[in-house]
Formats: C-alpha cells, sequence, structure tokens
C-alpha cells in the first residue's frame, strides 16, 4: 500500500532534512535560512558558500551539500502525520509566540496534542528528578496556585519528580499542560511517563519536541532542550533543586531570553533544595514565598478576575512589595535608547545590530523582546526590526 503523500512547504521539509543532519542544530538552521534565498536553496548552495556562513564550518557544509536522503525525510513526515503528529514552523500561526523570540528557535517542532494549547501564555515549573516528600508538596500548591491565580498553563520537562508533580496537578486541576521532550514523540522518555504523556494530551495539552520521530533520549538532547521550556514561558518557577543540574541550565537560559525567574526558599538543612537557596544568594531569581509574587511580575491581563483584588497594592509612597521604586522601571535603559535611536528609519537584522552596537546577540534578543513589548519596536519577518512610531 503506498504511504499518502501531505502537503508540506519547503521551510518544513528542509528544516526535517537539516535536523536529520549530525551536528546541524537549530543555531545554524536559522543561519543557513537566513542567508540563503529560500530554505530549499540551502542544499543547492555550493560547499565553499556554505563555509561562509557564520558558524556553519566546513564539516557540516560538506554534510549539507552531500545530502541526498529525501526518501527518508518524506517518509518520516508522512509517517508523523498518519499518527497524528503535527509540525509546525515559525510562520505558523500555532508556533508558539514567544519561541519566534528566542536566539535559536526550532526550525520545526513536533507536536502531539492539541495545537491550540500552544497559543496559552505559561509559566514553566521545573525542579530536582529526586525531589523530598516537603518539594513535591510544594510543586503541588504552587502549580495549583498558578492554575487557580493566573491565566496561564504550565509547561515542564515530562521528566521523574517535579516535572511530573506539575504535569499531574495541572491535569488534576482541570488546567492545560504542555511538556517538552529530548527526543523524538515516539520515544517517550522517562518510558514510565508514556501514561502521562497520554493523559496530558486527553486533557487537552501537547507533548512537543525539535527532534524528529525515531531520536532517541541522548543524554546532550536535554540541556538544549531546557531552552524550550524556558523560552516558550512567561517565567520559570523551581520548587526544589541540588546547585548543578538541569534546573541550572534552565534558569541559565531562562535569564538570557529575558524570562522572570521565581525560586522557593528552603531549609539549611534540606540539601536537596541547596540550589535554591544558592540561586536567591546570587540574585539569580526573585523569592517566593506565594503565587502573589509571581503575579507582582506579570501584566495583568493574566490574573483571574477572582485573584485581582489579592494582587499585592502598593504602599503609602507608591510602591509596590518586592519591586524597584527608583524610577528605572520607567525609564528606558541607556542601551535601548541606542537600539531605538540606531533603528529610526530604517529595518537591520540582529546580526548587523548586534556588530554595530556591539552587544551580544543574547542580551540584544533580551532587549529587543523588551521594546517590542513596550511598542517601541517592531519584528519583522526574517528576525528583522525597526523602531515604531512613536
Amino acid at each position: 500500500m503506498k504511504t499518502k503523500k501531505y502537503d508540506i512547504n519547503d521551510h518544513i521539509r528542509a528544516g526535517v532534512a537539516l535536523s536529520m543532519i549530525p551536528d546541524v542544530g537549530a543555531g545554524k538552521i536559522n543561519r543557513l535560512f537566513k542567508a540563503c534565498p529560500s530554505p530549499m536553496t540551502v542544499f543547492s548552495t555550493g560547499w565553499e558558500a556554505l563555509t561562509r556562513i557564520k558558524g556553519i564550518g566546513a564539516a557540516a557544509a560538506k554534510s549539507i551539500h552531500n545530502f541526498k536522503d529525501w526518501e527518508k525525510v518524506d517518509n518520516t513526515i508522512n509517517r508523523a502525520l498518519e499518527q497524528g503528529y503535527k509540525l509546525l514552523g515559525p510562520h505558523d500561526s500555532h508556533y508558539p509566540e514567544l519561541l519566534k523570540h528566542i536566539y535559536d528557535p526550532p526550525a520545526v517542532i513536533w507536536v502531539k496534542g492539541n495545537t491550540e494549547a500552544l497559543k496559552k501564555s505559561f509559566i514553566a515549573v521545573i525542579g530536582t528528578r529526586n525531589p523530598t516528600s516537603w518539594g513535591r508538596d510544594v510543586t503541588k500548591k504552587i502549580t495549583q496556585s498558578i492554575l487557580a491565580a493566573l491565566d496561564v498553563g504550565i509547561v515542564s520537562g515530562l521528566a521523574y519528580g517535579v516535572d511530573t508533580a506539575a504535569h499531574r496537578t495541572t491535569i488534576e486541576n482541570g488546567g492545560c499542560t504542555v511538556a517538552i521532550l529530548g527526543s523524538g514523540l515516539d520515544n517517550i522518555y522517562p518510558r514510565s511517563n508514556r501514561n502521562l504523556a497520554s493523559q496530558i494530551i486527553k486533557s487537552g495539552g501537547a507533548v512537543l519536541s525539535e527532534y524528529p520521530p525515531g531520536t532517541k533520549p541522548e543524554s546532550h538532547h536535554f540541556p538544549v532542550r531546557n531552552r524550550l521550556v524556558s523560552g516558550m514561558s512567561l517565567g520559570v518557577v523551581i520548587t526544589e533543586t541540588r546547585f548543578t543540574g538541569g534546573s541550572r541550565i534552565t534558569l541559565n537560559t531562562a535569564l538570557d531570553q529575558g524570562r522572570e525567574v521565581f525560586i522557593v526558599p528552603h531549609d539549611i538543612r534540606n540539601n536537596s533544595g541547596r540550589g535554591c537557596n544558592e540561586f536567591i544568594r546570587n540574585g539569580w531569581g526573585k523569592l517566593i514565598c506565594d503565587v502573589n509574587d509571581i503575579a507582582d511580575e506579570l501584566p495583568q491581563h493574566l490574573l483571574k478576575i477572582s485573584i485581582k483584588h489579592h494582587r499585592r497594592q502598593p504602599d503609602a509612597q507608591g510602591k509596590r512589595p518586592g519591586k524597584r521604586n527608583d524610577g528605572e522601571s520607567t525609564r528606558l535603559k541607556a542601551r535601548q535608547n541606542d537600539i531605538i535611536t540606531f533603528l529610526k528609519g530604517k529595518t537591520e537584522d540582529i546580526d548587523i545590530i548586534s556588530a554595530s552596537l556591539s552587544i551580544p546577540a543574547n542580551e540584544l534578543l533580551h532587549e529587543l523582546l523588551e521594546l517590542e513589548l513596550a511598542g517601541r519596536v517592531t519584528q519583522k519577518p526574517g528576525k528583522r526590526f525597526t523602531a515604531s512610531e512613536w
């Protein structure tokens, strides 16, 4: 019986092909798409021309130039679609909006479940794979409070421990949750959470991955995956963790992406939660005691009507607890003024802005996202920006 052929756009097809080539990750794929006239012309570009694209390198250029296995690409796509998976690129309306703004968004994401769920705003809840009973309890309570107080879903990584507790609590409370894998959708890891993945999908959530079906859960995939957990979230809540590990990696990517970080403090005798206290001591996140500490940092429209009266109120001097009141939050940073001045009357891509203003690309994305949310900068297709009329 012949496999049914599906109508797949060139961006998806080229992205899937590139994801099958060893050592060609999201960053290189985005550079290739940006440098070439169209996604499919990547493969007809000469080897020397590919090596001249920043960050590609000779080995990757050779593999791309020699790639011929289009039958495998099409068979993988067709089988995935027959199994009910969806494939989304950055131009699809269901592609998570915040992911488009990170430094290395996936060229293609594979989704099983409700793609409408991906249009929601999300808070990530993460932590150790080996939580104490207290850690599980606080994860459950924080997740319940977020769902009750905020108009958001919960995203996590489907790992043992805190991730599992966050997903299960969301399902039990009728919320929307999304799990992001470090493997293909047909290789749920850990295997013991396959039933949980099914429950997430049945409850109206989704499971997604940037890795094509057939990809095994290799250890190096998970740090890469963590940038998506933080990238599609407004903020990251860490409920219990040691100082090193996946939570620390996600915290770092969240800060690089300009996301809020919220940390639950721990009893100093609890070694399992030592990382949380160290993060707070280093100023890497906001200490939280309840959901109001999270709500204070998020846009007003994300609060549910039921708790608007519980949101912390300003004191007599107009200062909101836990918030700076030195006027800095209402003034544009000097660097942001430089960006706006540079972009007035023209549209430039991020690499040119970065080089012209000597701002590292990851920091520049943070500044541009803030300016875009403030209505001072407009993003055009291809990660190109212009100053908005003001």
